[in-house]
């Protein structure tokens, strides 16, 4: 089974989730209670997804991702 992308978007919105994913989970590591920075991070990304027209799939990382850090 290949699991490259197959074309350079495909590589920007695996990069772009892959991404999300460390700093979610470097913020669910954290002792900071909010992690205000990386919320607005994720929410720079949406809007910017949104305006791509980005795949459902990074839509949802990156939202999954603002629901778990506390928004």
């Amino acid at each position: 089974m290949d699991t490259e992308p197959e074309n350079a978007d495909d590589a920007f919105e695996l990069l772009l989730r892959r991404t999300v994913t460390n700093a979610v989970t470097s913020g669910l590591n954290s002792n900071v209670h909010r992690n205000d920075d990386i919320i607005a991070r994720l929410m720079d990304y949406e809007q910017r997804a949104r305006q791509e027209r980005l795949s459902s799939q990074t839509l949802q990382v990156i939202m999954s991702g603002r629901r778990l850090l506390g928004e």
